[in-house]
C-alpha cells in the first residue's frame, strides 16, 4: 500500500484479528473503549499495524483517544458523521478540504477500520471505490476537467467548528492532482460537501460519482475484521441503516478507527492534547495564513 505508482494496493482486507472477549456494551464520544470489553487487545492490534504503514494520530473533535471509537448514537441519527445511521454516508475522502489547508496537507493517507461489536444483522456495508477504476470508465475531457481548479470543498461537518476562526471550505481546487495512473482525489459526494464552478465541472463530477459506483464492492466491518484503505485515491461510502441498541441503549455497531499520516510535520501548528492527539483551535482561516 505504500507504493507510489499505480501497483499500490488501495484496499486490504484481513481477517480474525485478536479482538477483546467479554464485549458487554460500546462506548459514547467521552467514553474509553476499554470500559466496554475486556482490555485493550484491538487498540493494541490497531497502533501495531499503523505504526508499520506511518504514523498514528487522532483529530480531538473526531475521538480523545489514539484509536477513535465509531458507534452509531440516537441522538445524532440524521448527522453525516460517524455518529448518524439514518443517512447514507456516501462516497468520500477521508477530511478531504483539509488537503488544500494553509497548514498543510493534514487529511490521512491511510485509515484503518477494525470490527469489535456486530449490528445483530451484521450491519451495514462500507462500500469502497478505487479511483483508478473508476477513471478507466471516464472520458478524456472529463478527466481533464477535474484536474482544474474549479471546484470549492466544504469541511466535513465536525471541522465547521472546530477552530476558532471558522473555516467552512477552500477555496477553488482540483478534485484530481498527480499523475493518472496514480493519482490524488480530494472530494466527498454527501450532501452540501461540493460547489462546483461551472457546468462542464459539475458534469465531470457527476459523471465521476456515477463511475465510482460502478466499480465499488460492499464489505461489512464484523468483529476482527479490519479494513485499510489508501485515503488518497480510495474512496469509501457507509449505507444507511436501522441502528439497534441493547438493553443498556449501547449500540451494537462499534468499529475502531486510527487515522495514518506519513508525517506528523503538518500537525506543528496544532495544539497537542496528548501523545499523538491534536486540537484544531488554533488553526486559523485561510484569509489569515501568512
Amino acid at each position: 500500500m505504500k507504493l507510489l505508482t499505480e501497483e499500490a494496493y488501495g484496499c486490504i482486507s484481513i481477517e480474525n484479528l485478536p479482538i477483546d472477549n467479554e464485549v458487554t456494551g460500546s462506548p459514547l464520544f467521552k467514553e474509553t473503549g476499554s470500559s466496554f470489553k475486556g482490555g485493550t487487545i484491538s487498540e493494541n492490534v490497531l497502533i501495531a499495524l499503523s505504526l508499520i504503514a506511518g504514523e498514528p494520530y487522532s483529530i480531538s473533535h473526531e475521538g480523545l483517544e489514539l484509536v477513535n471509537n465509531l458507534t452509531p448514537h440516537p441522538d445524532a441519527t440524521k448527522e453525516y458523521t460517524g455518529l448518524g445511521s439514518e443517512v447514507e454516508l456516501d462516497f468520500h475522502i477521508e477530511n478531504a478540504a483539509q488537503a488544500h489547508m494553509p497548514e498543510g496537507d493534514t487529511s490521512p493517507l491511510f485509515l484503518m477500520l477494525l470490527g469489535i461489536r456486530t449490528d445483530i444483522d451484521n450491519g451495514p456495508f462500507t462500500r469502497i471505490a478505487d479511483m483508478r477504476n473508476a477513471l478507466k470508465l471516464m472520458s478524456k475531457e472529463d478527466i481533464k476537467e477535474l484536474y482544474q481548479s474549479n471546484y470549492i470543498i466544504k469541511v466535513p461537518y465536525r471541522w465547521r467548528d472546530a477552530t476558532i476562526t471558522p473555516r467552512s471550505n477552500t477555496g477553488l481546487v482540483p478534485v484530481l492532482s498527480g499523475p493518472i495512473t496514480c493519482p490524488q482525489i480530494t472530494a466527498a459526494f454527501y450532501p452540501d460537501m461540493m460547489v462546483t464552478a461551472n457546468i462542464a465541472a459539475k458534469q465531470a463530477l457527476d459523471n465521476l460519482y456515477e463511475a465510482l459506483k460502478k466499480v465499488s464492492f460492499g464489505v461489512q466491518i464484523t468483529p476482527g475484521r479490519l479494513i485499510i484503505l489508501n485515503n488518497h485515491f480510495v474512496l469509501h461510502s457507509r449505507d444507511q441503516f436501522e441502528a439497534k441498541y441493547d438493553k443498556n441503549g449501547r449500540a451494537y455497531r462499534w468499529v475502531q478507527r486510527v487515522f495514518v499520516a506519513p508525517t506528523l510535520w503538518n500537525y506543528r501548528n496544532y495544539q497537542r492534547l496528548h501523545e499523538r492527539v491534536f486540537n484544531a483551535k488554533n488553526l486559523i482561516n485561510n484569509d489569515s495564513a501568512a
